[in-house]
């Protein structure tokens, strides 16, 4: 009677494993485990592995033309990065508006579709 049993629960462990690893595609980070990274688009696995890192600096010059800001930020510890003086590209040109040398702002960078940082988020402090 136990074989019995014992039989029965693996046949329906063997049933009910190969839709759950089909649905793992679908699970948010999880796309990139396994080929069910292959069977989705782009974007999504872009979209599941992004992360932002937040930072402080101050503004040395705004290239609207070429949408890309100039900044001497402090430390970045999440990306063991010290503190430098970096031209980031940003996520919308738009982001410029308003910005001056001279501000100190908060920003967050995720790396864009080329593998670089850019800047996602950008907000003076005090405004």
């Amino acid at each position: 009677m136990k074989r019995f049993y014992l039989t029965l629960i693996l046949l329906c462990s063997a049933a009910v494993a190969p839709p759950a690893y089909a649905a793992m595609g679908d699970m948010p980070g999880m796309a990139n485990m396994g080929n069910s990274a292959k069977n989705m688009g782009a974007a999504s696995v872009q979209t599941a592995v992004t992360q932002a890192f937040m930072a402080q600096g101050k503004i040395n010059s705004v290239n609207p033309d070429a949408g890309t800001v100039n900044i001497t930020h402090g430390p970045i510890k999440a990306l063991a990065w010290p503190g430098m003086t970096m031209n980031f590209p940003v996520q919308d040109k738009s982001m410029l508006n308003g910005l001056k040398a001279g501000e100190i702002v908060d920003f967050d960078l995720a790396k864009d579709s080329t593998g670089r940082y850019a800047i996602t988020r950008i907000t003076p402090i005090g405004r």
